[in-house]
């Protein structure tokens, strides 16, 4: 039969092992709870920017620039250079062909985009260049040079980023300078003044026309439109299933060798 004081020290070490197990068990639902509120977060995030595009009052009709935290989180620390998002030294390279007033790039914008960003543009491993094709109408144009400018500032991403958020119906004349100075404005570190003034120079004209020749010489003729591979090699076109993530991680994996 075991003494007291053996009973003693066991019973010591019970309510240690039951303090441990207490401690593990509020570790871990402390965690769960942390994983349920960052993915939570996520899921309002993508669809709040996705339900932008739709009937919630944006910029467009004359409301506040709606996603600016949102988009200026999304793009916050990623290396911008002209057209380019992120490392010129990135093992894949994409290439976008889009309107701004394209519903379909807007849906690619609001829905794929994101994650794509997140998990393969900020990271290092995938590049992203953005031409402008600006042939469905006017507000097309206007929009268009606007983002010429922006690029001028190395802010082209998050200016096109906010109009696909505050986009209005096609060639409805909603890109007007109001606006455009708007949406502008709602972009981290970007002179909307001068970016406004500079939209109106050869130079941003000389970006739309070099993005058509662009176009025309990769044999694009939709948007969006795609063309991916490996940095350094022959870019091919690529056109997704669906405008959703899914459509486009299983490419990047397999030109990423499988890797990502």
């Amino acid at each position: 039969m075991p003494s007291r004081t053996a009973q003693r020290r066991e019973s010591a070490r019970e309510a240690v092992r039951a303090v441990e197990r207490s401690a593990s068990v509020r570790r871990r639902t402390r965690n769960a709870v942390l994983a349920t509120v960052v993915a939570s977060a996520l899921v309002v995030a993508v669809a709040l920017a996705a339900s932008s595009g739709g009937g919630r009052p944006t910029a467009a009709n004359g409301a506040p620039v709606a996603g600016a935290a949102y988009s200026s989180a999304l793009l916050n620390g990623i290396p911008q250079h002209g057209l380019l998002l992120g490392s010129p030294g990135a093992r894949v390279h994409v290439i976008e062909f889009a309107d701004l007033q394209c519903p379909y790039c807007g849906e690619f914008a609001r829905q794929a985009l994101p994650q794509i960003i997140t998990q393969y543009v900020r990271s290092g491993e995938v590049s992203i260049e953005f031409r402008n094709l600006s042939f469905i109408g006017p507000d097309s144009v206007r929009a268009g040079r606007v983002a010429a400018a922006a690029e001028q500032q190395n802010r082209l991403w998050n200016f096109v980023d906010l109009m696909y958020l505050n986009q209005g119906e096609e060639n409805s004349g909603y890109a007007t300078d109001g606006y455009l100075s708007r949406v502008l404005a709602a972009v981290p570190g970007l002179d909307a003044a001068k970016a406004l003034q500079a939209s109106r120079s050869p130079q941003a004209e000389s970006a739309l026309n070099e993005a058509s020749s662009a176009a025309t010489e990769s044999g694009i003729n939709s948007t969006p439109s795609f063309l991916v591979g490996r940095s350094g090699e022959q870019l091919r076109q690529f056109q997704p299933a669906n405008l959703t993530p899914e459509a486009f991680i299983p490419e990047l994996k397999s030109l990423l060798g499988g890797h990502a």
